[in-house]
């Protein structure tokens, strides 16, 4: 599966995937965890915006860091930084020492994405990028998948069986969040870096526009994910009464297929091409969406949201290779930060907007959400399609 890559690649992939575990306790459990401390929706959002926000920041300077740094110590300074987050959510002294914590989580959110990506592109190089990031995004995502499954079941374990109050329980699955960094931290300290042959990127009207061109469609992308993805959990919740046992394993097996059916895109890429692939799963994957509000059954629910899901997330890794292409080794972090702080300040506003239209009903979120993908994949295939290469 990574025959051919070198060391430092295959210790980037493996490192990145590892991380994805504990990573997911953290963010599927999170809104459960605060509910316990006795937090309301009001303080969630609040909590959800700052990190959101701030990766949002971090991202529009995660490459000028790494110009300066280069990509390991930037991203070792993200991780010691996500690190110490981590520990102040686990801690969670009071709602300030919670809120400093999704801060510095905001914070490693926007340094790291970026410069991951940017170096292992350089790792890997043209050839095998396609392969590359699909690889990690699928090795990453069942990992992802085993932590859903683990975070559904931990907490009602540790309370059943010893006799734990959820507070304590929630916070104890929430710690093994650290654990991400204990694997990815000695990674990056083993790994060589890329050098950067110009510390400074010539700014001109063709590279902005690029840059745009990629960030419209995923600005638009991130304002409709923000609207439903993250009530996701909670709508299955209030709409069908599951558990969160019953609803981590939709999550899993989500995941699950999502991983092991990246690892076999790299051959429909090469067949019809990236940009192919990515908008005709994108627009299937609307579609769905905009059906989901229909459905009654929650079974059926189910199916249809992990179909969706898969074809709507399967296709990031090709997007981001794809990106990689157009840009130097040195605009390859500022422009994939520039896009992803688009998505994300997007992603901030869609979280308000989706609070109040589910509020009013919870149907709305999904037309406005599948509306939004429709248009941002339209406007991706009419920037790219001349440069769909199968």
């Amino acid at each position: 599966m990574l025959s051919g890559y070198g060391r430092d690649a295959k210790i980037l992939i493996a490192a990145n995937a590892v991380g994805q575990l504990f990573l997911q306790f953290s963010i599927f459990i999170m809104p459960f965890y605060l509910r316990a401390l006795g937090y309301g929706m009001d303080s969630m959002g609040l909590f959800f915006s700052v990190q959101t926000f701030i990766g949002g920041l971090f991202f529009l300077i995660a490459g000028q860091i790494s110009l300066r740094l280069g990509y390991r110590k930037t991203l070792l300074m993200g991780a010691v930084l996500g690190l110490l987050g981590r520990l102040f959510q686990v801690l969670a002294l009071n709602k300030y020492f919670l809120l400093l914590g999704f801060f510095l989580v905001g914070v490693n959110m926007g340094i790291r994405q970026p410069n991951f990506s940017a170096l292992l592109s350089e790792e890997v190089g043209e050839k095998l990028r396609h392969h590359a990031f699909s690889i990690s995004f699928g090795l990453g995502t069942i990992f992802n998948a085993i932590g859903v499954l683990i975070a559904g079941f931990a907490p009602d374990f540790l309370t059943e069986t010893f006799g734990l109050i959820p507070e304590i329980a929630y916070r104890l699955v929430i710690s093994l969040a650290l654990l991400q960094f204990a694997l990815v931290i000695p990674a990056l300290l083993v790994i060589h870096d890329v050098p950067v042959k110009n510390p400074r990127i010539n700014w001109n009207r063709e590279l902005v526009i690029k840059i745009l061109k990629f960030s419209l469609p995923s600005a638009l992308i991130g304002l409709g994910a923000g609207i439903t993805i993250p009530y996701m959990s909670l709508y299955f919740n209030i709409r069908f009464g599951q558990t969160l046992a019953a609803i981590s394993g939709v999550f899993f097996f989500q995941q699950l297929v999502m991983g092991l059916g990246s690892f076999g895109l790299p051959k429909l890429v090469e067949k019809i091409g990236p940009v192919n692939v990515i908008t005709s799963f994108q627009l299937v994957a609307a579609l769905l969406f905009a059906t989901f509000p229909l459905i009654d059954v929650f079974l059926l629910a189910a199916f249809l949201y992990i179909v969706r899901s898969i074809l709507m997330n399967i296709v990031w890794p090709i997007n981001d290779s794809f990106m990689m292409g157009f840009f130097t080794t040195e605009e390859k972090a500022t422009a994939a930060g520039i896009r992803r702080a688009f998505s994300t300040f997007m992603r901030g506003a869609g979280n308000y907007i989706g609070g109040v239209l589910f509020s009013i009903s919870l149907s709305y979120p999904f037309y406005a959400t599948a509306t939004l993908y429709v248009v941002a994949t339209l406007i991706f295939y009419g920037f790219f399609a001349r440069y769909n290469r199968a």
